[in-house]
């Protein structure tokens, strides 16, 4: 496994498989919110990038996002500069997913996500990972995720314990 011991906080601190994906996931949810089709736009950049079955995993996990969000999730405009904690999580259950440490996922996921969500949008995100790795578009996992991990989440005898708020309104920055 090969770790990247800096977390960006800027798009241009991303390598180009993290910037065409935090790309699409700002792009999905701008069209989202603005009420636009935002499907061939991103359709073209998948098959662009030698990834077309991308998008419609894309596609599905924002769905289940807007379905099933436990608090607002911070998903920001296609031009912003700065990189969200939730937009950074999104990222690293993907790099966590192409280095075989799929069984991580749920610990990044579910500080957003509703359990029932969380458990059906995993497999979506192991697939899309896949397709982005079957592409060559490898994301860096950071060092650093391990550390997050630990923290927001705390199990006992492999039973997960965690605290889940009201669910608000999704925001999109």
């Amino acid at each position: 496994m090969k770790f990247s011991k800096i977390v960006p906080d800027n798009m241009k601190d991303l390598v180009y498989p993290e910037q065409l994906t935090l790309w699409s996931m700002r792009f999905w949810s701008d069209g989202f919110r603005q009420n636009y089709s935002a499907y061939e736009t991103l359709r073209e950049a998948y098959f662009r990038a030698k990834c077309p079955g991308g998008l419609l995993s894309l596609d599905n996990f924002f769905s289940l996002v807007i379905a099933g969000h436990s608090r607002p999730v911070d998903v920001r405009c296609p031009c912003c500069a700065g990189v969200s904690n939730d937009e950074w999580r999104i990222l690293q259950a993907l790099a966590l997913a192409q280095a075989g440490e799929g069984i991580q996922i749920r610990q990044l996921i579910s500080h957003f996500l509703e359990p029932a969500t969380v458990r059906i949008a995993e497999p979506i995100i192991l697939q899309w990972a896949q397709q982005l790795k079957d592409s060559g578009l490898i994301l860096p996992l950071r060092s650093s995720i391990h550390q997050v991990i630990q923290k927001n989440y705390a199990t006992k005898n492999g039973v997960a314990l965690k605290v889940y708020t009201n669910p608000q309104k999704t925001t999109l920055h």
